[in-house]
């Protein structure tokens, strides 16, 4: 069967990339050679088209096979979803084995030189879209997704399995920015013997606790096993999320947050959670399971989730990383049938259910009583102070938000930790109102005019470091090491005067515009010494290495 699902393979990709994909490179190679060249890189593009929910023109347009590509066969920027796909392939005309560990670690490597934004040593394909790919790096929620493809039945070796682990371990720390995926042919050739990448998802839904409403339009609602969502996820996606107005958004804050209580606090979930909305053109009850309301079978034609897309993805993420906690979770998911409904009831029910409003952690700052004494404080002194969400600022040169003054109010502080804490997880600034950090940074020894004036030097280090310009890996550090840059600025400069209104800050805001520019020489310097390998945008969330980082500065300051 592994030769005939080679072939059904193969002759899928030769009917949907015939004329997408470029083999110009090889028009004076040998037939054998240009197919190999056209299915390798058909593969890439397909395995793009499969994943990102592309179509197979878009996707051919990803492909950077060729001579010195570093290992990366295809790159594509998903901008909706914010992922950066690195596609390596290999195509087995037999269908037998995996990817040899030479080409893994050729991959890992190309990918390390991507991350660093060193294009010199990629061939003119991938260089062309340099600018591109250095605009996706600079995005502080991008993620990297490393998708292998090959059309052998073999698992991963132990050896390259191991190096991919290694990587994954040394690229998320401390959060998860780098996925990696593998596509074998049995997962190839299930998405080929779909029919095509846009056919329907029906599912068989066990349902417990189930109830039923009849009118005026008919669903079915009870809790699935978590275990079961898993699977949606890993067979149907993205899919799934096709009607919804967004996919999983990966590893943010608030699905992180999902994520640890699955894994920590499973049997509460239900609890916490509010579930999942999933639109069917029809549902039906099956007789097994009689009349009774303890379980329920369900047949759910061309099922697509239009709410709890976060849901549905960290439960993925926990079951990958802890199947055993996800044994007892159950979800509560709503099956609505469109089979009488209205014209347009469908997009109502999505934009109704991701319209409702989530309280975030920030939104408890409002409670906070000195907040609105800030607010007063500033708005005596013609200062706008925006600490609600929600509300808008009439004029930036003149005002700022809670974001702007916790992020000032953290690089300036004595205490080390708050300043790595802003770029990370600011959020966990404003955890608790009535202890610190959060009553370190916000406390009735802070007067509006302080704050104000610290938001001005901090704005001037933010302008002078986005003029500096860096090669390579150097090129992010403006985006990514900002935070920890901003308080080695705020560390070497004297803020004595700050808070007379007698003086001027114009000598403290030179200061520092002109010891900006070292600070980020020295920081530079330190991750070369300290961590030449550490992904940047994860170097900076990392409490240790930032330390590390901090120590080093210190003893070659001059």
């Amino acid at each position: 069967m592994s030769i005939i699902h080679v072939k059904q393979i193969k002759s899928y990709l030769s009917s949907t990339f015939s004329g997408f994909v470029d083999i110009d490179d090889y028009k004076n190679k040998a037939e054998q050679e240009k197919e190999s060249a056209f299915l390798t890189r058909a593969l890439a593009a397909f395995s793009i088209s499969a994943v990102a929910d592309v179509e197979p023109e878009k996707a051919a347009l990803s492909i950077t096979d060729g001579y010195q590509d570093n290992g990366i066969d295809a790159i594509y920027f998903d901008d909706r979803e914010n992922i950066l796909f690195l596609v390596q392939t290999k195509w087995h005309h037999n269908g037998s084995g995996s990817i040899e560990r030479g080409d893994g670690l050729k991959f890992l490597t190309g990918v390390k030189d991507l991350i660093n934004t060193e294009f010199g040593r990629f061939n003119e394909k991938i260089k062309k879209r340099s600018q591109e790919i250095q605009n996706a790096l600079s995005l502080s929620n991008t993620r990297i997704m490393l998708l292998v493809a090959h059309t052998g039945q073999g698992d991963l070796g132990k050896d390259i399995a191991r190096d991919f682990e290694d990587f994954l371990k040394e690229m998320n720390d401390p959060s998860d920015v780098v996925e990696f995926r593998v596509l074998r042919q049995g997962d190839l050739h299930g998405i080929v013997a779909s029919g095509t990448l846009g056919a329907p998802i029906n599912l068989d839904v066990v349902l417990h606790d189930w109830g039923q409403v009849r009118e005026p339009f008919s669903a079915y609602y009870g809790c699935v096993a978590a275990t079961d969502i898993a699977e949606w996820m890993s067979k149907y996606h993205p899919r799934i999320f096709s009607l919804n107005i967004r996919s999983f958004l990966g590893a943010t804050e608030f699905n992180q947050g999902i994520v640890e209580t699955l894994v920590a606090d499973p049997e509460n979930f239900w609890y916490f959670n509010n579930g999942v909305t999933a639109l069917c053109s029809n549902v039906r009850k099956k007789p097994i399971g009689g009349p009774v309301h303890d379980t329920g079978y369900f047949e759910c034609a061309n099922v697509s989730i239009v709410n709890g897309a976060q849901t549905v993805g960290a439960i993925y993420t926990a079951f990958s990383k802890a199947p055993e906690a996800l044994a007892k979770v159950r979800v509560m998911v709503r099956f609505i049938s469109l089979e009488n409904c209205p014209e347009g009831f469908a997009a109502k029910i999505t934009r109704a259910t991701n319209t409702q409003n989530r309280i975030e952690t920030r939104d408890f700052v409002s409670l906070d009583p000195e907040q609105e004494r800030l607010k007063t404080d500033l708005q005596i002194d013609g200062v706008e102070y925006v600490y609600k969400a929600g509300y808008s600022m009439r004029d930036p040169k003149n005002g700022f938000d809670l974001t702007e003054a916790t992020v000032t109010l953290a690089c300036s502080h004595a205490d080390f930790s708050y300043a790595v804490q802003a770029k990370g997880k600011i959020s966990a600034l404003w955890e608790d109102v009535s202890k610190a950090p959060y009553k370190s940074l916000f406390n009735p020894a802070l007067s509006g005019f302080r704050l104000w004036r610290l938001v001005q030097i901090h704005r001037s280090i933010e302008r002078t470091l986005k003029e500096k310009q860096y090669q390579g890996r150097g090129s992010m550090l403006p985006i990514h090491g900002n935070r920890f840059i901003a308080r080695q600025v705020f560390q070497n400069i004297s803020l004595n005067g700050i808070d007379d209104p007698g003086k001027d800050i114009e000598k403290i805001r030179k200061q520092a515009v002109e010891i900006t520019p070292y600070a980020a020489d020295i920081t530079l310097q330190a991750v070369e010494a300290l961590y030449p390998d550490s992904y940047l945008a994860n170097l900076f969330k990392n409490m240790g290495k930032c330390q590390n980082l901090e120590n080093w500065i210190k003893q070659n300051w001059n």
